[in-house]
């Protein structure tokens, strides 16, 4: 028989594949004698130089970082156009309605999306007229803003169950925007509060107009995004920054309909920070002037929802094994606007109502550029916001449904349904959780089951909306704050986050209450920069540990929590739990003089008697010296050239590296040789390897110094103890740290 061919250092993956193939069978082979085991090569300790050696360590190829994403983000301009196939697939990914639709499974999946689909739009159109409302907008803007941006959406994108259309937290900050551009008396949208139109002050642009003009930078901002590839930034609004800022927005939302629920008109406008607490204290000096049949309707809708989400949808959902609810915002809609209508309350206790929904088409028209300038800031606070919170549910809903989200298309389809939008009265859009958990529950499948919803909203705003002429604006409110329950449940959560993580469990409170006392706008910031912050600061002061050899295996644990372990005479394992940059290498430095100070109390520090005789003769004659002296004294019970004790450095931490952090490795490295410690690295990652490799690290390291394994540099570090002739005989030269600082500062 053959021997066998010897391997070429670059290997086929067909042939690693196949190898592992035949040690999986091998190894799982129960036909096996049980006493036959797959064993490995044991090697003898070795440095890292002759581990690289031995088995064949080559640097691959590494292109340069800017080029090759600089070639890949141009080639994906020209490449749809290189070939026909090429462009079908751009066109396909572009528009993915003409991939799942040939491939929709219409005896299976029809009738759970014309359920949920249905189910959907039945809550839509309170939704859509209560949060046109919040956004000061007329309430026919919530119903257009529920129909034709999701039908749009339809085509473009790739979640199949998040449902689109008005969101609470972005109609509030669409709101304050146009409180703070639109003429003081356009704050209402009813019967009582009509203004002839002559009376506006022209220079004022309109609710409206305020509203497209977000809607359309919105949409540009997305699409800039999505050409940049730039989805990423959203991950940089953690859970907790988005629980936070939403239950903090939900307060500001709560706290702008206490006027309605009470039917108090004409209060003073309030924008900035601490904006909230001066409306409320207006709303208290108006307290007299409440309107107590809206008062009453107020409370009446809030009882039906109450009632009906509490307890009997869920006796319903027992009895009939049914996941569709039956839609209580709909009867509050339908009862209030009948109520209303036959007793006559709006004119005679000037109850304040919806008033006209035009039926029909919308009117077309361009935003107005000319006010771009005064929103782009609240626009890009909006876009933020919705963006974060619709892939954060759609990615949720994917993953549990086993489907794959396109983040990148995702900004696509929400670019083109925005900018499309905003040239119809309309409101900015986002995913509405609780209309999401309603469709996921009703059993929609595919995006069609927009379709289905779309059809009732349709309905509505073209043939029906006259028939909510006297819906009380009480009612929507009641809708508004019933909604905001899930939010404020947010703070039975509060107790278990600070059990688990008290740095979390900070950055939602200072979201929360950065976006209550300050402003939505400015909550947002000071949130996303305190995560940050959060972050940087664990990293400046990360941990650091003493390592021990775990009894009986090769592993090496933090000795604080593991008992079973053991320490090696005249040996210190020391591990850095984070990158050693710029703004940690003091703490780094810091940690290490600690660990020696802490090694040096305890018996491992003395390898021979001597010195440890010598130590507590020392204590025993009432010494004054210092530390150092004393640890100078012991240094010299050894002979000068033989060294002892060696401290070893676990590296795997060292993720990353720059050079504050390699010069701090040269001080570490100088000053414990000076002490008559030899310094051994372990673990170093390739990377991290090659960065000391490019600063001559090694020139004043040697390489050798260097070990594969904790368990290698240990190793070798007893062999030297044992050989007692083992002497220093490479030159350490003190690292001149202040000829580096002063080479990189200007003079």
């Amino acid at each position: 028989m053959d021997p066998p061919k010897k391997l070429s250092k670059t290997r086929h993956l067909s042939e690693a594949e196949e190898e592992s193939e035949n040690y999986l069978e091998n190894f799982y082979n129960k036909n096996e004698r049980s006493n036959r085991r797959v064993s490995f090569v044991q090697r003898g300790a070795m440095n890292q130089a002759q581990f690289d050696e031995k088995f064949d360590y080559n640097k691959p190829h590494m292109e340069n970082l800017v080029k090759k994403q600089t070639r890949k983000f141009v080639s994906r301009f020209y490449e749809p156009f290189l070939s026909c196939n090429a462009f079908k697939n751009f066109l396909f990914d572009l528009i993915p309605i003409l991939k799942w639709l040939p491939e929709y499974r219409w005896k299976t999946d029809l009738t759970p999306d014309i359920i949920g689909g249905l189910t959907v739009g039945v809550m839509q159109i309170p939704q859509g007229i209560a949060y046109a409302l919040l956004a000061r907008q007329p309430a026919i803007n919530g119903l257009y803003a529920s129909l034709f941006p999701p039908l749009i959406y339809m085509f473009f994108g790739t979640s199949k169950q998040s449902s689109l259309g008005t969101f609470a937290v972005v109609a509030l900050m669409t709101g304050i925007s146009v409180e703070s551009l639109t003429a003081p008396e356009e704050t209402a949208f009813n019967a009582t509060d009509v203004l002839d139109p002559a009376e506006v002050i022209k220079e004022y642009p309109t609710a409206t107009e305020v509203s497209c003009a977000i809607t359309i930078l919105m949409g540009l901002i997305l699409f800039l995004m999505g050409v940049l590839r730039l989805h990423f930034l959203t991950t940089y609004l953690s859970d907790q920054v988005i629980a936070g800022f939403t239950v903090g927005s939900s307060i500001h939302v709560f706290v702008s309909q206490l006027k309605t629920l009470l039917g108090i008109r004409r209060l003073t406008r309030h924008s900035g920070a601490f904006y909230l607490f001066r409306h409320l204290y207006d709303l208290v000096l108006a307290l007299p002037r409440f309107n107590p049949v809206s008062l009453g309707i107020s409370v009446g809708s809030l009882i039906i929802l109450y009632i009906g989400r509490e307890f009997v949808n869920p006796f319903i959902k027992k009895k009939t094994k049914s996941n569709i609810p039956i839609p209580w915002e709909l009867v509050v809609v339908i009862v209030s606007t009948a109520f209303v209508y036959f007793s006559g309350v709006n004119a005679s206790s000037a109850v304040q109502i919806v008033n006209k929904i035009p039926v029909g088409v919308p009117e077309f028209a361009v935003p107005r550029f000319d006010i771009f300038k005064h929103v782009f800031s609240d626009a890009i606070s909006i876009t933020i916001v919705s963006i974060s919170v619709w892939l954060s549910i759609s990615k949720m809903l994917a993953k549990k449904n086993n489907y794959q989200l396109d983040a990148g298309q995702e900004l696509f389809a929400l670019s083109f349904t925005s900018i499309a939008s905003s040239f119809i009265p309309t409101v900015p859009i986002s995913c509405s959780l609780s209309r999401t958990l309603v469709a996921v529950g009703a059993g929609c499948v595919t995006q069609l089951s927009i379709l289905f919803s779309s059809i009732l909203v349709f309905l509505v705003v073209f043939f029906l909306g006259s028939l909510l002429e006297t819906l009380p604006m009480a009612a929507l409110s009641a809708i508004i704050c019933f909604a905001l329950q899930g939010m404020f449940k947010k703070f039975y959560d509060l107790g278990q986050l600070w059990k688990v993580s008290k740095i979390d469990f900070t950055i939602w409170v200072v979201s929360c209450g950065s976006t209550v006392i300050l402003d939505v706008s400015i909550g947002l910031i000071i949130s996303v920069f305190f995560a940050l912050f959060t972050t940087i600061l664990r990293e400046q002061y990360p941990k650091w540990h003493i390592l021990a050899s775990v009894k009986g295996t090769q592993d090496f644990k933090d000795s604080e929590r593991y008992g079973d372990t053991i320490y090696f005479k005249g040996i210190c394992i020391f591990r850095f739990d984070a990158p050693l940059l710029f703004h940690n290498v003091e703490c780094f430095k810091k940690s290490v003089d600690k660990a020696y100070l802490e090694w040096q109390k305890s018996h491992e520090f003395y390898v021979l008697r001597e010195e440890r005789d010598t130590i507590l003769n020392q204590k025993m004659d009432g010494s004054d010296e210092s530390s150092d002296e004393k640890t100078v004294h012991t240094m010299n019970t050894m002979s000068a050239d033989i060294l002892s004790r060696h401290f070893v450095i676990d590296c795997s931490g060292f993720t990353f590296i720059d050079l504050m952090g390699v010069s701090a490795l040269k001080e570490i490295f100088s000053d414990l040789r000076k002490r008559g410690i030899l310094v051994y690295f372990a673990n170093a990652k390739a990377p991290v390897r090659e960065m000391f490799d490019k600063c001559d690290f090694f020139k004043f390291v040697p390489k050798e110094n260097f070990y594969p394994t904790m368990r290698d540099a240990t190793s070798i570090a007893r062999q030297r103890q044992l050989e007692l002739g083992f002497k220093d005989t490479t030159y350490v030269p003190e690292h001149d740290r202040l000829t580096e600082v002063l080479s990189s500062h200007p003079m």
